[in-house]
């Protein structure tokens, strides 16, 4: 791919989805746009993108989503779910008591991974929810991740990315080689397709934002305006969940931090929030016993 193209795509992506990528990541961008022209049946980048000069909409939203990273997995960074489990979801069981419903929103849910390992987490606690109006939305960019992602099945390969064997047969059924989660788990989350340059169309409030691993692919001026936006939709007080490893300075400017350890923030106006931030948030999770690479899911049922 010839310099110029690559400037042309970074300044693409930067313009339709708020991306900021480098030199860096050439390789990659290389290796997504070679398997779309080749999908397409364009002859090369040159000609791909002299169409994408004429300003097609949907040729440009086609090429938006090829370029999408779709890195994820059940229960990324085990301990962050441990601790959203048994420490914040009790506080927000005293916290919402009075109106027993929880809104909770998976910002870049990719393939549906992270938003059922909520409903799975809070389904562990459910002593503590049974009679409680619980809704989890999934959005992502990509149409076709976000297709994946209502239907809930993944193959061999997938499941066992983050799930132990007891998680999986507790929670997903097998049919036809693809593992399909559980119903119950499926009726407590939704999807739709949302670009976040754009402004949320929800109207909900969310007492928990996860957008994990996401923020870092956007420029800083679009890190702002999209924590800005998010910081709107949750009530003072409300959680976010960022990356553990994510540095997004815009981030103090509408929330505090409350476990850096597991990327967990409180939205700035609710001080008396911040006295979770105890021994119990910061204490180590369990080891969680791994699925080995060797097995294969399927083998479970025999």
């Amino acid at each position: 791919m010839r310099r110029a193209d690559f400037e042309f795509l970074l300044d693409l992506l930067k313009e339709n989805a708020g991306w900021e990528f480098d030199e860096t990541q050439y390789f990659i961008i290389d290796k997504k746009i070679s398997n779309f022209i080749r999908e397409k049946g364009y002859d090369s980048v040159d000609d791909l993108v002299l169409d994408l000069k004429t300003g097609k909409r949907p040729l440009i939203a086609q090429v938006v989503e090829a370029m999408a990273f779709s890195d994820t997995a059940f229960f990324r960074d085990f301990e962050v779910f441990y601790r959203f489990q048994h420490v914040l979801l009790p506080v927000l069981k005293e916290k919402c008591r009075a109106s027993k419903k929880l809104n909770i929103w998976s910002l870049g849910c990719s393939t549906g991974q992270e938003t059922y390992s909520i409903g799975i987490a809070i389904n562990r606690a459910h002593k503590m929810f049974a009679d409680w109006d619980i809704h989890i939305l999934g959005s992502d960019l990509s149409s076709l991740a976000i297709s994946k992602a209502q239907h809930g099945s993944y193959n061999n390969f997938e499941i066992q990315m983050g799930l132990n064997a007891r998680t999986i047969l507790e929670f997903f059924d097998y049919q036809n080689e693809q593992w399909n989660i559980r119903d119950d788990i499926r009726q407590m989350v939704d999807f739709r397709r949302y670009n976040m340059l754009e402004e949320a169309i929800v109207k909900s409030k969310f007492e928990i934002v996860f957008c994990r691993n996401v923020l870092r692919y956007f420029s800083p001026e679009y890190q702002d305006e999209i924590l800005r936006r998010i910081s709107e939709k949750q009530p003072q007080g409300g959680y976010l969940y960022l990356g553990k490893d994510e540095k997004i300075p815009a981030v103090e400017k509408y929330y505090y931090r409350l476990d850096p350890d597991s990327g967990a923030y409180v939205a700035k106006g609710i001080h008396a929030n911040l006295n979770i931030n105890s021994g119990k948030l910061t204490e180590r999770a369990p080891a969680e016993p791994a699925m080995p690479s060797f097995v294969r899911p399927s083998s479970l049922i025999k």
